[in-house]
């Protein structure tokens, strides 16, 4: 017990000692506190939207000098007002003015006028956006789909408004001032009016003024193309591989072309009604076509007949004397008339020679046409059917009526080239217009004569440079001049195939 007694007082004594006070420093001792007892800090948050206006405000940055923060002066932790309600009616864009394409296909030009050319075509369905309107209201400043500036018709016929063109700008144009796609037109010719050609048969379709300027492509692939009598439209054919062929009418505002009719055999030479109403034209009816190798045998007693022939393929003799001869025919083609209503498509076929081509209606006289037949020009009564001959010259082809209908026009077989004629109706009387140089050699040839609005002057082709180019002549054949400078003549690639082809239309 008193062993127990003794160390339990030496234990007091001690701890009683280490508790009194003393000037030594105490040894530093590392103890970890509770995170309740660090001094609170502001945290730096990332925030995807400002916190409202209430949020805790920004910590004292005077304690630290790492610590990153906004500048004072923007209140990036305060809720931004939230913007007022726009006024519709103060504020709102006026909705776009649009054109909904209602024909088949429309050209987009270049300006406001079918004189400029073609940059694309607008389908039926298109919705293409309005930016301006043309002086007279009849052309319509679009985009493009890919976004570019161009014109179209705004003829209703042709497209619907969609909204009120009141509000769009009209778009002031220089009178004159519409491009020309060549330079360097011949000074010489100073006529008026516009011309309206083919470059040959299956070509393209150009138009042109009279004084050389502002040639403009309308069309591809035209054969003989004639202007209306009003001057609003061409009427001309196409031919697919198996040559049969489509009437097609081109306005020459709009350049909106459509088909009239359709599945014809080789169409050609449309010529039109006074009222321009109907056409006719020329069609292949009949005839040898496509011919294929055939054989005929003979007794030797036999007068051996043949029908034309193309080429002799084999020639066989038996031993009794018959005779075998296979051959191939000569392609002969035959040629018939056919009148056309243009509103209904309805047809029907005219009394005409098996070989009928180039019609030409009179200008003054509604039941009289006169085509090139078998035996020279033909004249055909329509009301009566009367069918009867005109000239009696086989080489006489492509008649072209004079405006006031005193004269025709005539391409003539001249030898070995071609010139031009005139045929005055009431007097039988002849007068040649062209004519080469006894020295020229070869004699170069004149064709295809288009008569002036007035009936002062001819537009023909010729070769007489060379190369086939678009002259100008007085209606006596006085002062031949070429339309174009010869660079000009040369990039349009004229060239008459002496098909009987139309090639040249001159108008108002």
């Amino acid at each position: 017990m008193k062993t127990w007694l003794t160390f339990i007082l030496l234990t007091l004594f001690v701890l009683t000692g280490c508790a009194a006070p003393s000037s030594a420093s105490p040894t530093p001792t590392i103890v970890r506190l509770h995170r309740s007892a660090l001094t609170p800090t502001t945290p730096i948050e990332v925030m995807d939207t400002l916190p409202p206006a209430t949020a805790t405000p920004a910590a004292d940055l005077s304690s630290t000098s790492t610590f990153v923060a906004a500048p004072p002066t923007l209140t990036v932790m305060s809720q931004p007002e939230a913007p007022a309600t726009p006024n519709p009616t103060a504020t709102a864009q006026p909705a776009a003015v649009q054109a909904e394409i209602i024909t088949a296909g429309l050209n987009v030009r270049e300006g406001p006028g079918v004189g400029y050319a073609s940059i694309g075509t607008a389908a039926q369905g298109d919705i293409l956006t309005i930016t301006g309107v043309s002086t007279n209201g009849n052309w319509l400043q679009i985009k493009t789909k890919d976004g570019k500036s161009g014109w179209i018709s705004g003829q209703a016929t042709y497209t619907h408004i969609l909204g009120s063109v009141k509000e769009v700008p009209v778009v002031e144009t220089v009178s004159g001032g519409q491009p020309s796609a060549v330079s360097g037109q011949s000074a010489a010719a100073a006529s008026a009016g516009k011309l309206i050609f083919a470059t040959r048969s299956g070509g393209d379709l150009y138009s042109a003024n009279m004084d050389g300027t502002d040639l403009q492509k309308l069309a591809s692939g035209v054969i003989d193309p004639v202007v209306s009598p009003d001057g609003t439209q061409v009427a001309y054919t196409r031919w697919d591989g198996a040559n049969m062929g489509v009437l097609y009418v081109l306005d020459l505002d709009s350049g909106s072309e459509r088909a009239v009719a359709s599945d014809i055999a080789r169409p050609k030479s449309p010529t039109w009604s006074q009222d321009g109403q109907e056409i006719i034209i020329s069609f292949q009816h009949g005839g040898t076509v496509n011919p294929t190798p055939e054989c005929r045998e003979f007794d030797s007693d036999d007068g051996m007949q043949l029908p034309g022939i193309g080429e002799i393929t084999s020639f066989h003799m038996s031993n009794d004397g018959g005779v075998k001869i296979c051959f191939i025919r000569t392609e002969d083609l035959q040629w018939g008339l056919r009148q056309i209503n243009l509103a209904t498509g309805q047809a029907e076929d005219l009394p005409a020679d098996l070989y009928s081509f180039n019609p030409t209606w009179d200008p003054q006289n509604s039941s009289r046409v006169i085509y090139d037949g078998q035996r020279g020009l033909m004249q055909l009564d329509i009301a009566s059917g009367d069918l009867q001959s005109f000239t009696g010259d086989v080489r006489d082809t492509a008649p072209v009526f004079s405006p006031d209908g005193s004269k025709l026009a005539l391409t003539y077989k001249q030898h070995d080239h071609w010139e031009v004629y005139t045929y005055d109706l009431a007097t039988g009387a002849r007068q040649r217009l062209t004519k080469p140089s006894l020295l020229a050699d070869p004699q170069y040839s004149s064709a295809a004569p288009a008569w002036s609005p007035d009936g002062s002057q001819i537009a023909f082709v010729t070769n007489r440079t060379g190369q086939w180019e678009i002259w100008v002549m007085n209606a006596d054949g006085s002062n031949p001049h070429a339309l174009f400078t010869s660079e000009v003549q040369a990039q349009l690639g004229l060239n008459y195939q002496g098909v009987n082809e139309r090639l040249l239309n001159w108008v108002q």
